[in-house]
């Protein structure tokens, strides 16, 4: 049987979104832990570090938890938890965590900036705001603020103030790949794919030793249809981030498009043993399966996501599964 895939620009902003809490979120905050982090219980936090950056956030996040208990007062390592909670889609736990550093260190602005990152994955968008505004009270040359400020205003449908805040980052960091990532993400929502895909253009060469610069490219490119153009930058980003679990599932999709399934499939194997609680690699790879007649497989793994998805609160998506498991079950 064939069942229908999720839109394609759907399954993108599902990891633009992702790629774009990594891009901001882990630059805030492991530059400010090395520069204060020689008097942490260093076997804990280390292990932590380490596994977060192989992509081993549950093991990161237990490594932590054992640092804060050692240290409960300690604002950073609550604000790395939530980080590592942020790539698990544990929204809501992630900003429980960034409350208890701010009632810690309150006048700390990347906290601020972390706390609306998870507000805005949570479609809390004016509530991110707020918290931007207050990070660039404290840091009125936050650019990290001023990018994510912009991207929040976007989904808001507030692209004129948009632009400006990306203005105001371009003005204090002209060379900074990661402005023009964010405002080609913009201009993609909006529909302008060419001028989307000249700011990424932008962006891979001020920035060429980046992953993410190489994913935003791609999805621009798989948008026109040059899907092994595609193939080939999502191969630059995992050069360069071998653990970057976005990369992998677009990647895939591009794989879909030129009909070469079973590579899409060991993309989301990949994916999901780097990323083992993402109901979206899951799904993903529950629909590749059933459109190769793998119904069985298929079922196995859109239930997995939808036991993910309900863990996580994710009530929308969770219906949206429910619809595709009812939908492949009557067509068994």
């Amino acid at each position: 049987m064939t069942m229908t895939r999720a839109p394609k620009n759907w399954i993108w902003e599902v990891a633009v979104a992702v790629a774009i809490i990594a891009a901001i979120a882990a630059a805030a905050v492991w530059t400010r832990i090395y520069d204060n982090g020689s008097h942490y219980n260093g076997s804990h936090y280390n292990r932590g570090h380490a596994n977060f950056e192989r992509g081993r956030y549950r093991e990161a996040i237990a490594n932590f938890d054992q640092a804060i208990r050692l240290e409960p007062d300690d604002a950073h390592i609550y604000v790395n938890r939530g980080v590592a909670k942020l790539f698990l889609g544990r929204y809501r736990e992630a900003i429980a965590d960034y409350d208890h550093a701010l009632r810690l260190m309150p006048d700390t602005a990347y906290i601020y900036v972390n706390r609306a990152g998870a507000k805005s994955s949570l479609g809390q968008h004016q509530e991110a705001i707020a918290d931007y505004d207050q990070a660039l009270r404290l840091e009125p040359d936050n650019v990290n603020a001023y990018v994510s400020r912009g991207r929040a205003k976007s989904k808001l449908g507030e692209y004129d103030e948009a632009f400006v805040d990306f203005a105001l980052a371009l003005q204090l960091d002209p060379d900074n790949a990661h402005i023009y990532t964010s405002r080609g993400n913009v201009k993609f929502d909006l529909g302008q794919t060419q001028e989307a895909f000249a700011d990424f253009d932008q962006a891979v060469r001020l920035d060429p030793d980046d992953g993410y610069v190489y994913f935003a490219r791609a999805y621009a490119r798989a948008d026109l249809g040059q899907y092994a153009e595609a193939i080939f930058d999502y191969d630059q980003a995992l050069r360069l981030q071998p653990y970057y679990v976005s990369a992998y599932i677009n990647r895939a999709q591009a794989r879909i498009e030129l009909g070469q399934f079973r590579k899409a499939i060991a993309d989301y194997d990949q994916a999901v043993r780097l990323q083992p609680e993402s109901a979206y690699v899951y799904f993903n790879r529950g629909l590749v399966k059933a459109d190769m007649g793998l119904s069985q497989e298929a079922l196995a793994d859109l239930k997995t996501a939808l036991e993910l998805a309900r863990e996580a609160g994710a009530s929308d998506f969770s219906t949206s599964i429910e619809e595709k498991i009812q939908g492949l079950e009557q067509d068994e």
